[in-house]
């Protein structure tokens, strides 16, 4: 009988040690698992959206998030205001361990250029000149000038001394000499042949020659005109007139 009850002994202790190793090795188990998957997944935080804020307020969403920001590049953009995010890597949404780095690029504002002095260059110039600086051309205005050539730059707004010009520039620009301006004569009852020559020296245009055969007057002789007598005409304006007598139209 002792012996039976030793073996008894035995087993219930060779029992009560491979439960606790069984246990040991299920603690060890569930140990290295929860240390992998802290290892992969976590620490892990979401990459807020860090557009069009300022680096100090973007700094301070990043330390609440457990990350850090770095100033990569800043760069000139007219659609973000000077000081702002305009891009940022990693992108939104992106999941990143603490403590890592966030970079930015910063906006630098519209690029600021000195005003160049445009006057008395060419139009053409002028505008390309804006161009290359990355200034950008207003309202062009044209105004007839005696004293500056047509096509050149007569005035500018703003001026060259009004500092780093960020808008647009409007220009004034010269037709050239002003059109003569004239009182128009009557012309009738002269001959169009002296009519003619009258305007050829005045620098109007003759337009066909209307001719009416049922006027008594000598043929060849002027009875209307277009414009009317009195009326105001330019250089270059376009003058009929209607002689009496019959014939193929001149001009």
């Amino acid at each position: 009988m002792t012996w039976k009850i030793e073996l008894r002994r035995q087993a219930l202790l060779a029992l009560k040690v491979g439960s606790i190793g069984a246990a040991l090795v299920v603690i060890a188990a569930l140990s290295a698992y929860y240390t992998v998957r802290n290892t992969v997944s976590g620490g892990s935080v979401r990459v807020p959206d860090l557009t069009e804020m300022t680096v100090a307020d973007a700094e301070a969403i990043l330390k609440q998030s457990g990350l850090t920001l770095e100033e990569a590049a800043q760069r000139n953009d007219e659609r973000v205001e000077s000081g702002r995010i305009l891009a940022q890597d990693p992108l939104p949404g992106a999941d990143i361990k603490e403590r890592r780095k966030v970079k930015v690029v910063v906006s630098m504002g519209m690029r600021v250029s000195a005003i160049p002095d445009l006057r008395g260059g060419a139009a053409r110039k002028a505008q390309i000149t804006l161009q290359q600086q990355g200034l950008r051309l207003g309202e062009q205005v044209y105004v007839y000038d005696r004293r500056v050539a047509e096509n050149l730059v007569v005035g500018q707004d703003p001026l060259p001394d009004a500092g780093p010009g960020t808008g647009r520039i409007a220009l004034l620009i010269s037709r050239g000499q002003p059109p003569r301006t004239w009182v128009m004569p009557d012309l009738t009852g002269r001959q169009d042949t002296i009519v003619i020559a009258f305007l050829n020296r005045a620098g109007l245009r003759q337009g066909p020659v209307r001719r009416d055969p049922a006027r008594p007057e000598p043929q060849g002789t002027v009875v209307s005109q277009t414009p009317p007598a009195g009326y105001p005409v330019r250089s270059g304006d376009l003058v009929t007139l209607t002689v009496a007598g019959g014939g193929a139209a001149g001009g």
